[in-house]
């Protein structure tokens, strides 16, 4: 699965939000805001929610990539070669 994030700093560290979703993770460095971001990403995309889940839930790959373009500018990303993953190419 593939997200976009924008990276924020604020006053305590940097804010990693989700553009697709309400998704979002913080921390005192980019690194540990995007790593936050992921794991918020994973817990609502994996978590069983059925009354008798699955013994092993599946699991799948979140791919994050810095967004920037038509944002405004006090919500743009830092850094557009930020600590998301690499692009596929």
């Amino acid at each position: 699965m593939k997200f976009t994030y924008r990276l924020i700093r604020d006053k305590d560290g940097f804010v990693a939000e989700c553009v697709e979703s309400e998704a979002a993770g913080e921390g005192k460095t980019a690194k540990d805001a995007v790593e936050s971001l992921r794991r918020s990403l994973e817990e609502r995309m994996f978590r069983p929610d059925a009354v008798a889940p699955p013994s092993q839930p599946p699991r799948g790959v979140i791919e994050l990539t810095l967004a920037d373009e038509g944002a405004p500018a006090d919500r743009r990303s830092l850094d557009p070669g930020g600590p998301g993953d690499a692009p596929l190419r």
